[in-house]
């Protein structure tokens, strides 16, 4: 891996040799390698056969899957399964409800719901300080035990828990399309996403079903995004969204035609990750990164748009149930080597990632006195 500089906040003359990115709640900076020899690109893996009835061929799909986490930590999905007019619906109800008057939109604004779900405005989220914000709006949903379209009890086998009173998303009440829209493609990339889980366990030789009592009914995001045309200047603080690595298990992409999304490789060099027709872009979260020991790392991305045109993506995030205490995984470890990252609950570090990423919503600043160590995952369920 490269040099990470921490907490040493580089000048800004300097800029050229270092690259800013959001770790968490802490300042991070990587200085770029003057000899490069990490990847220069994104790979792609065919998953056609992954319902295949041959556990070999199943492996043999986990085996290009685990080289790619290793190496790079992202690779494109092709022949995900998604049907194309699913896809197509998709990026209709992405343009419509962006296009919508600003009232429409904020009457379900991410400040109006303590689980940080709803509409940011532009420049509601700032990943890297030097910026005046990120330069984009998004609408975020996900993990519901209440909405009918989840079928908790039916995926579960229980009722919904008693401290949960009243459904953890938002939604415009004048635009109904919006909820039906975004479900209709929840609905097909959640079972892929599953399947995904179980070719994972795969790849590093465990039982299919390894991870199956975690992910139960699992924490889930999708954000949808808009970026709107920007300036092509090249300045590299001009960005859509800041440099980050995903607090999630790992996390699906969907892009629309537009090329923005930039991958930094352990050199601290920006890769280009432009769009691939008809397929998906895979990276691997933080959770996943702590599981495997390192070995998975959580690559480090931005958006910075500049094409001059407008963007839409569709990003979905997966993590294990809130309940589980993660550690990492033994086959992880090599001999005389010593776990990373200590054992820790799902639930309580999702909330130390996603409040200091949203210091304008109420939740943050109502615990913004309180110890990290004292945020507890149900903060968000109130």
């Amino acid at each position: 891996m490269a040099e990470v500089i921490n907490p040493v906040i580089p000048n800004r003359a300097d800029d050229d040799k270092y690259v800013y990115f959001h770790s968490g709640s802490k300042v991070t900076y990587r200085k770029i390698a003057e000899k490069p020899t990490s990847f220069t690109s994104i790979p792609t893996i065919d998953i056609a056969d992954i319902d295949s009835e041959s556990l070999e061929v199943r492996k043999q799909i986990a085996s290009r899957i685990y080289d790619a986490c290793h190496n790079v930590g992202f690779f494109y999905v092709k022949n995900h399964g998604i049907p194309k007019h699913i896809v197509d619906s998709t990026f209709e109800i992405l343009k419509r409800f962006f296009s919508l008057d600003l009232e429409t939109k904020l009457d379900a604004h991410v400040q109006k719901n303590p689980a940080i779900r709803g509409y940011e405005p532009m420049l509601e989220t700032r990943l890297d300080p030097r910026t005046k914000g990120d330069i984009k709006e998004a609408f975020t949903m996900g993990d519901c035990v209440m909405e009918p379209e989840q079928d908790y009890t039916g995926k579960t086998g229980l009722p919904p828990p008693p401290n949960i009173t009243k459904p953890q998303n938002i939604w415009p009440r004048n635009a109904p399309f919006w909820r039906e829209g975004l479900y209709q493609y929840y609905n097909q990339v959640l079972p892929l996403a599953m399947k995904l889980v179980r070719i994972f366990a795969l790849a590093f030789h465990l039982p299919e079903t390894e991870f199956d009592q975690m992910f139960k009914f699992p924490i889930t995001g999708m954000r949808a995004l808009y970026y709107p045309p920007t300036p092509a200047d090249g300045d590299s603080h001009n960005v859509g969204l800041g440099a980050h690595s995903d607090f999630s298990w790992i996390t699906l992409v969907l892009q629309d035609a537009v090329p923005a999304l930039e991958v930094l490789n352990q050199d601290g060099v920006w890769i280009d990750a432009p769009p691939q027709p008809n397929t998906l872009v895979c990276n691997v979260g933080q959770y996943l990164e702590r599981q495997t020991n390192g070995k998975f790392p959580a690559t480090v991305h931005r958006v910075r748009n500049k094409t001059g045109l407008e963007r839409y993506s569709l990003p979905f995030f997966l993590t294990m149930d809130p309940d589980v205490d993660l550690g990492v995984m033994d086959c992880c470890i090599e001999d005389g080597e010593e776990p990373k990252f200590e054992k820790i609950n799902v639930g309580d570090l999702y909330i130390r990632r996603v409040l200091p990423a949203r210091d304008k919503h109420p939740t943050s600043i109502r615990y913004k006195d309180v110890p990290q160590d004292q945020w507890k995952y149900d903060l968000l369920l109130s």
